[in-house]
């Protein structure tokens, strides 16, 4: 039976680029980048490359590289080039979304975990075939609107299987990547407390304000002065009402991030407002596949298959959470057990290789 042909259109963050020499070849710039995604869309896309004749595209990076006027176009190109049977997009961009739906003969997936409302699920319908999400929300919005849908957790490459010697090695900064914004309110309050009262190894993307306005102001600037606007950022004179700018460093991602994780015992977790009691961030599924010890926000979704205490550790309130880490680190062998028993359980149960197998019975459902 011939291969059928999948194109993966994967999302990015501006940040994502950093690394990237713009002079290079698209050939050298998405080998790089392949490099260093360890997300689990890009690790499905590596694997199924042994079943299926498989092409990717990374539409915002594209989109630095060839300029807003021409990214669409190398994606139509590659599109009518490739032919593929299965379009499977993460990304959230309405031009491509668009560009998709004119393609009626070729089956087309949507992967969403990001806040949207049910004009938004009807728009993506009018586009796509099927939905994929870990979000109960989305996953009901879409059953009422008659889209068709699977439910799917992500994951992450399992980075670390560890011995007790490791373990205590590692660095005692709280660590702490990802990004704020309006849907991080409950995240930047936690955040704040946490600088008051432990060390921490702070990546964060989208330091906010404590104040609308000066959020709103702050983005009139970066608009009309992108480059002095970054520079007041890099010299830390914005945001002006955030404390954690003094010790916040660059985002990083994939294995440098990853990386970073193995050489720290505590990782802290705070789900967006949107995510919470709905789905688990892909922080929770980093954290375990680098073994750390895990604090995280309560969450009755996560609370069905993590359990507290045995794989990670739940806080109820900025006090609670305080206590908790102050035990762990005096008490490193209960820590080092709680972070075995949740990095091996990630193992047997949530790592990509798992995952993927999920994602092969939807492909299986859809008859591709």
């Amino acid at each position: 039976m011939k291969k059928k042909k999948i194109l993966f259109i994967l999302n990015t963050y501006g940040f994502m680029s950093n690394s990237i020499n713009p002079k290079s070849s698209m050939d050298k710039i998405y080998k790089k980048l392949n490099e260093e995604d360890k997300t689990w869309a890009n690790f499905f896309y590596k694997k199924l490359k042994s079943n299926y004749y498989m092409e990717k595209d990374y539409p915002n990076l594209n989109k630095i590289i060839l300029g807003s006027d021409k990214y669409l176009d190398f994606l139509e190109n590659k599109i009518n080039k490739f032919k593929p049977n299965l379009i499977f997009s993460s990304i959230d961009n309405n031009k491509i979304h668009e560009l998709i739906g004119k393609y009626k003969v070729m089956k087309k997936i949507i992967w969403i975990s990001y806040k949207l409302d049910e004009k938004k699920i009807l728009s993506l319908k009018n586009n796509y075939d099927y939905l994929v999400s870990d979000n109960n929300y989305i996953l009901n919005l879409a059953k009422k609107n008659n889209f068709i849908s699977f439910k799917m957790l992500i994951s992450n490459e399992l980075r670390s299987i560890f011995k007790i010697d490791n373990y205590l090695k590692r660095n005692e900064k709280i660590y702490f990547s990802g990004s704020l914004g309006n849907d991080f309110t409950n995240r930047l309050e936690y955040l704040l407390y946490m600088k008051e009262n432990f060390e921490l190894k702070l990546r964060v993307r989208n330091l906010m304000e404590s104040y609308k306005i000066l959020n709103f102001l702050n983005l009139i600037l970066l608009k009309i002065f992108p480059t002095f606007t970054t520079y007041l950022y890099k010299k830390k004179l914005l945001p002006i009402t955030n404390k954690l700018k003094f010790i916040n460093e660059d985002e990083v991602f994939g294995k440098v991030m990853l990386d970073e994780l193995r050489c720290h015992k505590f990782c802290i977790n705070i789900h967006s407002d949107f995510d919470r009691n709905k789905t688990i961030n892909a922080r929770v599924f980093e954290a375990l596949s680098c073994g750390c010890l895990l604090f995280t926000d309560e969450n009755k979704f996560m609370r069905k298959i993590f359990k507290d205490k045995k794989h990670v550790i739940y806080f109820k309130s900025k006090n609670d959470l305080k206590k908790k880490i102050n035990y762990y680190r005096k008490n490193t062998k209960a820590a080092y057990k709680i972070a075995q028993t949740g990095n091996q359980f990630f193992i047997n149960k949530h790592q990509s290789k798992i995952r993927l197998n999920d994602f092969k019975r939807i492909l299986k459902s859809i008859k591709l």
